[in-house]
């Protein structure tokens, strides 16, 4: 059986070296100019309340640290207003992907590859540490939010959404409906049928590790980023903020965003994530 504690971070790079986060969604040639424009509109579209919550225009003469990149989006909106900006991505691809997204725009930046629980990056360095959908990916969530105290400066915001328990998406999406789904797979498969896409890599990993797959721990992990993500934490909002009170923040606010129902009608997913939202958006300040 794999647990989270058996995955190491050259696993978590290795994944997302392979799969680069949005890179899927979009039909354009990649790295074109086109294929930036219609991943930032695409992005922009389905997590439309990041626009709302998210307050760009706050880095303006503020030295702004952004952990984990994807293809950089959210990069270019911090950069736009930012004294300077930095990046850093676990992996190469992510870097890559983020410096050409840069070079499209004329925008500067310091982007590095580089492991967010052992940051090479000085202390009370930066004003603002933004992190949307990254750190539950990675082997000690806990020692992150030490390492983003240290480089912040005092008084410095971080700004971090998680995946959460409290949720649509995890208790029945995930627990329920994938789980149902899964067994009916198994079944079908014993049967002498085969399985397609995602559930076929499903069925890979269910005759690779067992029932233990399938248990309540463990499954998960598999059902937010694709089946061979095998971290993706997903935490309740009082374990987030005391992780971070552990780490030295006091939590400003928090605000859910992201009801799967594809971005169609922004005003009623808004409403339904308000409450049972899968993305936990907190501001913490260091003290």
């Amino acid at each position: 059986m794999k647990t989270e504690t058996t995955i190491d971070l050259k696993q978590v790079e290795d994944f997302w070296n392979n799969n680069l986060c949005g890179k899927q969604f979009v039909d354009a040639k990649f790295p074109s100019k086109e294929f930036y424009k219609y991943y930032r509109d695409f992005r922009y579209k389905k997590t439309h309340h990041l626009d709302i919550y998210i307050d760009w225009k706050s880095a303006t003469n503020k030295d702004v640290l952004e952990i984990g990149l994807g293809i950089g989006a959210d990069a270019t909106r911090w950069a736009e207003f930012a004294k300077s900006y930095t990046g850093v991505d676990l992996t190469a691809e992510a870097v890559y992907a983020t410096k050409l997204h840069f070079e499209h725009l004329s925008l500067k930046g310091n982007i590095l590859q580089g492991n967010a629980e052992a940051l090479d990056l000085p202390d009370a360095n930066f004003d603002i540490v933004y992190s949307h959908g990254v750190l539950h990916h990675t082997t000690n969530t806990q020692q992150t939010f030490h390492e983003i105290n240290r480089v912040l400066k005092p008084n410095g915001q971080f700004i971090v959404m998680l995946y959460a328990k409290g949720s649509f998406n995890y208790w029945i999406r995930i627990q329920l409906y994938f789980r149902l789904r899964l067994l009916f797979e198994i079944l079908k498969n014993k049967l002498g049928d085969s399985s397609k896409g995602n559930w076929a890599l499903h069925i890979h990993n269910f005759k690779k590790d067992g029932w233990s797959y399938l248990s309540w721990k463990n499954f998960p992990h598999h059902c937010t980023d694709g089946p061979d993500c095998y971290i993706a934490n997903i935490y309740y909002q009082s374990e987030i903020k005391d992780m971070l009170e552990k780490a030295g923040f006091k939590v400003e606010k928090m605000k859910k965003g992201h009801f799967p129902i594809g971005g169609k009608y922004p005003k009623l997913e808004r409403f339904f994530a308000k409450y049972i939202g899968f993305h936990q958006l907190v501001w913490a300040k260091k003290q």
